[in-house]
């Protein structure tokens, strides 16, 4: 009798002990747990705060949570927001999505230890938006398998917008919207660079307004503007969409042939734009007639670079000028020693 008793004081004794660490435990773990889940609402609401959209990927299960601001960036409600996997790739950009899948790969497989891209997505509404996407891998099974990816969203379309534009003013004639001086030396050196790998042709045509500076005494200057982009206009229609039509300053403009297969066609092109800045501009209620004296440089024969074309072809429009205007040269040897 007094063992059995000794037996069940030490049962029930071991039993209120196991309890008691048991309680611990699971007071321990459920503050543990509490600590977490408010550390992760802190970040997550700082991020919110900071104008990020937060999205929480559970990957095994393709499923994504997304912050109100997330929603609010690409336009959704609680309620119309699909969260798999297919849903979120088709609300990017379809040009962007094979990087963004790319550097998406590489986080989850642990080859980058962060994720990030700028893309654009597609609102709701049909817009277009460029974010900065960013996020890395908060979880893993034993076998190294990504469980959690956590991220945000940042919208940069004001911050892309600024910088094309500075792109744009770095390369583009202000007024005309034409290649600048700096654009066109990129695309000569490239196209010659293609001539040469095809063994092929290109010519180059040096442009001068004729009597452009009496417009701009006897009308003034903004007059003068709006003749340089009609000027442009009758350019850009004059040539084909794949060759460069560039304005290098004051009347000066040169259009690049990047491909042609004999010198004649140059002398299509040089004569539809005589032909065409022969015809009168209606200018602000003002009739207005210039002409234009063109000198042609073509690659391989009377230049080998871009640099060298453009000076023969100005050489060329000299000559052109002085003999009569409103006509056009092609450079010969003998012009260089010629005086100007």
């Amino acid at each position: 009798m007094a063992n059995n008793l000794i037996w069940l004081y030490l049962s029930l004794a071991i039993t209120v002990m196991l309890l008691a660490f048991v309680s611990v435990v699971a007071f321990r773990f459920i503050r543990t747990s509490k600590a977490l889940r408010e550390s992760e609402e802190r970040w997550k609401f700082a991020l919110e705060g900071a104008g990020d959209g937060v999205w929480d990927w559970n990957v095994p299960a393709d499923k994504a949570e997304f912050s109100r601001h997330y929603k609010e960036m690409h336009g959704f409600g609680d309620e119309d927001i699909a969260a798999n996997t297919e849903a979120w790739q088709q609300r990017i950009h379809p040009d962007d999505r094979a990087l963004v899948a790319a550097d998406v790969h590489a986080c989850l497989e642990g080859r980058t230890a962060s994720y990030s891209n700028e893309h654009r997505i597609r609102c709701k509404d049909g817009s277009i938006k460029w974010v900065l996407a960013r996020g890395m891998v908060v979880s893993r099974d034993d076998n190294g398998q990504a469980l959690r990816m956590i991220g945000t969203h940042t919208n940069i379309t004001e911050r892309k917008a600024t910088e094309e534009r500075v792109r744009h003013l770095a390369h583009y004639d202000v007024l005309t919207g034409l290649p600048n001086r700096a654009l066109l030396t990129d695309r000569m050196h490239q196209a010659l660079a293609q001539t040469r790998r095809d063994k092929g042709m290109l010519a180059v045509m040096f442009l001068d307004l004729d009597k452009f500076k009496p417009v701009n005494d006897t009308f003034g200057h903004d007059i003068g503007d709006l003749l340089l982009k009609e000027v442009a206009d009758r350019l850009l229609n004059s040539v084909r969409a794949s060759d460069t039509v560039a304005r290098i300053g004051g009347d000066e403009f040169v259009v690049l042939l990047p491909a042609i297969e004999q010198e004649q066609d140059a002398t299509v092109v040089a004569k539809k734009i005589l032909h065409a800045l022969n015809q009168t501009f209606d200018i602000a209620g003002h009739s207005l007639h210039i002409s234009s004296s063109i000198g042609i440089a073509a690659y391989p024969e009377h230049a080998d670079d871009e640099k060298l074309l453009l000076i023969n072809a100005d050489i060329a429009m000299y000559h052109a000028k002085k003999g009569g205007r409103n006509n056009f040269r092609f450079y010969t040897n003998d012009m260089r020693g010629m005086a100007r």
